[in-house]
């Protein structure tokens, strides 16, 4: 059985059903947003790229004076990008070895992120998951163990996953790599962080929750998110190798938590990636943070992996299959489009601007679980740089008034809004 390194297995992961991505968008262009939208969306202006060459940045976070940190997953790298391009390595592992970083976030000089292996495997020997972070002066700290608590509590246990109902003549013809029905299955990718007072919520892809790091290391569950509901179309089911007594029916997926932020009105909100392969279920979900409970905001996205929130409360959404970047306006659930671009996988607000990943997966892109592996070719002598890079989208000024996108995120991580009684923005970096 093939896998794709911890944090493309995420985007891979829908409960067994091996929905495939969608192909790249084959232009690679930028289209903004038309600029007769309604003042109260915000509208892309000029973009320009700020960093290129890099190989799979899923994650990333923008510092002061646009200082970015870069974990690059396949390269297993994570990098510091300064304004004038000047590059340094703040950690690494060793080619070849698994492991890989991602759900880079900053606060107050601190850059906090994870260090993953093992996801999808199910297994705590091969399952490793951890959060670190490097101060301004260099000091680096694995904070807590996230693998041991995912497989210690196994939070979304209480999720049941698969057919709410199905006949036993029917169960008998489901391939044997499609769970029937399930629980939550003990495994950790975790995916996105936010820093809050006192420590650190993490997005789990594979465990399907929020927790919160302390800061001392001490772990908790925030909120296990909800199964996402998938009905059967013939067309669907067909295209699953599922059998047509299927069609009708309904399978809960896994809802794949991707990223995390903090809204102006104190909630949390949260990107769920349950599907590709045409699939347009990406959600964005509302989390009350003291109660755990759920609600959904928005859905309809081709793989909603990154998240920004303005201090308009306007929702930002890195579709990462649908090549292009949604914006949910304050008190609408329907996505419209604010920027076209070729495989954008996360996005953050800083300084007026929002930023961009961009060319995301791999040539090739993403090898699903349970696929076979493709043959072996040689790589080429003089192999093509990558091609990963990073965008900053300046906001139109729609109103005169500085735009409404002049009021998102003013300087930390993820463009979540600063918030004095979670300390996460004003002073960061």
């Amino acid at each position: 059985m093939k896998k794709t390194s911890p944090a493309l297995a995420a985007l891979a992961a829908v409960a067994a059903l091996g929905l495939a991505a969608s192909p790249a968008y084959a232009g690679g262009g930028h289209h903004p947003k038309p600029p007769d939208a309604g003042s109260d969306t915000p509208v892309a202006g000029k973009a320009t790229t700020v960093a290129e060459g890099l190989l799979t940045p899923l994650s990333f976070a923008v510092g002061k004076r646009g200082t970015l940190d870069v974990a690059q997953d396949f390269a297993g790298l994570l990098t510091r990008i300064t304004a004038d391009g000047t590059t340094e390595v703040i950690d690494s592992v060793e080619p070849g070895s698994g492991y890989s970083f991602g759900a880079v976030s900053k606060s107050r000089g601190t850059t906090y992120y994870t260090m993953v292996i093992g996801a999808a495997t199910n297994d705590p020997a091969r399952n490793m998951t951890v959060l670190k972070s490097i101060d301004r002066n260099g000091t680096m700290r694995t904070i807590g163990d996230i693998s041991g608590y995912e497989f210690s509590q196994n939070p979304d246990s209480v999720n049941h996953y698969g057919f709410d109902s199905i006949d036993a003549a029917c169960a008998a013809q489901i391939p044997a790599d499609v769970p029937v029905s399930y629980t939550g299955l003990k495994d950790s990718n975790p995916y996105a962080s936010l820093p809050v007072r006192g420590g650190v919520i993490v997005a789990d892809a594979g465990m399907n929750s929020l927790i919160r790091v302390d800061r001392n290391g001490g772990i908790s569950t925030v909120a296990v998110l909800p199964p996402i509901p998938l009905t059967l179309t013939a067309e669907i089911a067909a295209g699953f190798g599922l059998p047509q007594c299927t069609a009708g029916l309904t399978y809960n997926l896994e809802p794949v938590p991707t990223d995390v932020e903090r809204g102006p009105n104190g909630y949390l909100y949260v990107t769920s990636l349950p599907g590709g392969g045409g699939l347009n279920n990406g959600s964005v979900f509302r989390v009350n943070e003291r109660t755990g409970e759920s609600e959904l905001v928005a859905t309809g996205f081709a793989g909603a992996t990154g998240l920004a929130v303005n201090k308009a409360g306007d929702l930002f959404v890195a579709e990462l299959f649908g090549n292009r970047i949604s914006v949910v306006p304050a008190g609408s659930d329907t996505p419209e489009l604010f920027y076209e671009v070729n495989q954008p996988a996360a996005v953050e607000l800083h300084g007026g601007a929002l930023y961009t990943s961009a060319d995301s997966l791999p040539p090739g892109g993403v090898q699903e679980p349970g696929t076979e592996a493709p043959p072996v070719v040689e790589p080429p002598d003089d192999p093509a740089p990558p091609a990963g890079r990073i965008i900053r989208i300046e906001f139109k000024d729609t109103d005169n008034c500085g735009g409404r996108g002049g009021r998102g995120g003013g300087g930390g991580h993820h463009g979540s809004v600063a918030d004095s009684l979670d300390e996460e923005q004003e002073d960061a970096q």
